[in-house]
């Protein structure tokens, strides 16, 4: 009788301790596999994050890189619009110029003489070392943009001898925006032509 519960309890023991065996066995793969699988996905999350924040940081890249081009090209037309500033008319031809050894010799209908006073208006094209060579408008439309004229000013006594930036007409007719190429602002008022007295051909220095 005592061998036969001896050998129960073997068997008990036997079946427990196997029992034991498997289960571990099983729950030891299931975990792995999970924590592995796991593992992977964080792994493809990271890199799949990774990639699409590298994406965005070239975007930000690319649009910031577009923006200084765009920016730099602006500046530049700016500065080129700042120098392409418009020139005088020609009223002396080539072929009415003649230099000789000891003389020049320059054709035009009545020229008249000018020197000008130290305003510092209009330097460094025009100062007080300057001379120039001046004609009579005979109209308005001898007047463009970019001429240098000199007129009598309704707000300073004397003539003044500036550029003109504008031309247009209003209800009192023709008129000109002038302005000294080294002033900040225009002359006050519109110039109507009848201010106009001559406008420069020639500057010699």
């Amino acid at each position: 009788m005592k061998i036969r519960h001896f050998l129960v309890l073997v068997v008990v023991f036997l079946v427990g301790w196997l029992g034991s065996g498997v289960y571990n066995s099983y729950y030891n793969h299931v975990y792995f596999d999970e924590h592995s699988t796991a593992k992977h996905n964080s792994d493809e999350i990271g890199e799949l994050s990774g990639i699409s924040q590298t994406h965005r940081n070239t975007e930000n890249l690319t649009r910031q890189t577009i923006v200084k081009l765009e920016s730099l090209a602006r500046l530049d037309q700016d500065r080129q619009n700042f120098r392409d500033k418009p020139s005088p008319s020609e009223w002396i031809k080539n072929e009415d110029i003649l230099v000789y050894e000891n003389e020049v010799i320059i054709k035009m209908e009545e020229p008249l003489w000018a020197i000008f006073t130290d305003t510092k208006s209009m330097d460094p094209v025009i100062d007080s070392t300057s001379k120039a060579i001046e004609a009579t408008p005979k109209s308005e439309k001898d007047i463009n943009v970019g001429d240098i004229v000199a007129y009598q000013s309704k707000y300073k006594e004397g003539i003044v001898t500036h550029r003109v930036v504008e031309t247009g007409y209003d209800g009192d007719g023709w008129y000109a925006i002038l302005k000294g190429d080294n002033n900040e602002s225009p002359d006050p008022g519109k110039i109507r032509f009848g201010q106009i007295k001559r406008i420069v051909v020639a500057v010699i220095y």
